[in-house]
């Protein structure tokens, strides 16, 4: 199909990202407000539905060969967190997936809910495809909460989330999982506004359970609390927990390999490149990256309200201050940026597709690495927009007295 071979080349690539971009922004801006809210909504899931059928046939991730593998493991009752993918205790169990996965000599970095998961849709069948259609059915349970969260006036903006490439290229295009931290990420903030706080702990605990990095929302959730919702961290642990029984013994290597992934490796971190250049260290600059981070997090939970509003700050942060940014890591953050329109994210989205700049360079090279004018091309106008961004909401907050959203 031709929108396999456009995706097959860097240009192509550009190409297909930029028109979702442009199609969000166009149907963001052309949104017809006089609508009913039920014929908006109607329009709103249609237009997701269209944009993620049309890059349904773009091959998936070969994330998706160590989904299909660990699953496997874990329904012959073996522990994906016992060993790497390429241990020789495994060799009878190899195959054509088995092939396929990257970073063999490499610990899991899953959580035990996510490997239950990948077990479960393992079961239902051996074929890749049921990921994806997990993965983007998850992903489009993600509209509903923000419709309710955003209410009529907000509709429109929910058109660049609908469209746009980011979410619609990593889990319908490439079937990433992602889709499903973000959505119990957003269930959990929808609840949480809702006045329902120990679902939100709940939620909170699944997400957290899928990927790891919604840990750091615990703490805007504990710093807004008050003593009765608190008592919910008890669901949190509860949800944390029973996950992990399974695989309880194994399960230090899980903390190993994400400390591996966090610490051994880099790449698209824009800080985390400028530091390197500056310092000729890797350990200096992820050490400093992680302590701005931590003390924005600190912040975050403190001073920013509503918690909608604070959940993109935090997925912001991370995306600002990790070492290494996938093309779909904005994912995280960007419902919430519609919620709260901002425009750093925005421009990230937009221009987030130079990510695969590094495909290219191995093409040519041979090696995946980001060259240097992808970083500058893609994080020049991105923390341009977020100095204009943060100084206006600096001004709109000294005049309010507040730290509500500009122009809410």
């Amino acid at each position: 199909m031709w929108v396999e071979a456009l995706w097959s080349s860097f240009g192509g690539k550009v190409l297909l990202s930029s028109a979702l971009f442009v199609a969000g922004a166009l149907a963001c801006w052309r949104w017809p407000h006089g609508w009913s809210l039920r014929r908006q909504w109607v329009l709103l899931l249609a237009l997701a539905i269209v944009a993620r059928s049309f890059v349904w046939p773009l091959p998936m991730s070969d994330d998706v060969n160590r989904y299909l593998w660990e699953g496997r493991l874990v329904r012959l009752g073996h522990s994906p967190y016992a060993t790497t993918a390429d241990a020789p205790q495994y060799s009878a169990l190899r195959d054509a997936g088995w092939e396929g996965i990257n970073h063999k000599d490499k610990l899991t970095v899953y959580p035990p809910l996510a490997e239950l998961t990948f077990t479960a849709l393992g079961a239902i069948t051996d074929r890749p495809w049921i990921f994806k259609l997990a993965f983007t059915l998850a992903d489009l349970a993600v509209l509903p909460f923000l419709a309710v969260l955003g209410g009529l006036g907000r509709m429109r903006w929910l058109a660049l989330y609908a469209l746009n490439p980011v979410p619609v290229l990593s889990f319908a295009g490439e079937a990433h999982f992602d889709s499903l931290m973000v959505l119990a990420s957003v269930a959990a903030v929808w609840s949480w506004e809702r006045g329902h706080r120990w679902w939100a702990w709940a939620l909170l605990g699944v997400a957290v359970q899928m990927k790891v990095v919604a840990v750091f929302l615990a703490w805007p959730f504990w710093a807004q609390g008050d003593a009765r919702s608190r008592r919910g961290v008890a669901v949190f642990a509860a949800a944390l927990i029973l996950p992990t029984l399974p695989f309880v013994l194994t399960l230090p290597n899980l903390l190993r390999g994400l400390a591996s992934f966090g610490g051994d490796t880099s790449g698209n971190g824009f800080l985390h490149y400028l530091l390197e250049l500056l310092t000729r260290s890797k350990a200096i600059p992820s050490l400093a990256m992680a302590l701005l981070f931590f003390a924005a997090v600190f912040v975050i939970g403190k001073k920013i309200r509503p918690m909608s509003r604070a959940a993109m700050h935090v997925f912001g942060a991370f995306v600002l201050c990790a070492p290494t940014v996938t093309f779909w890591y904005p994912a995280w953050g960007l419902p919430f940026a519609t919620l709260h329109p901002c425009p750093p994210f925005w421009v990230l989205s937009a221009l987030d597709v130079l990510y695969f700049a590094a495909v290219w360079e191995r093409e040519i090279t041979g090696t995946f690495e980001h060259p240097w004018w992808a970083y500058w091309a893609l994080w020049t106008p991105v923390f341009l927009t977020l100095a204009v961004w943060l100084r206006r909401s600096t001004k709109v907050s000294l005049t309010s007295g507040s730290l509500s959203r500009p122009g809410r």
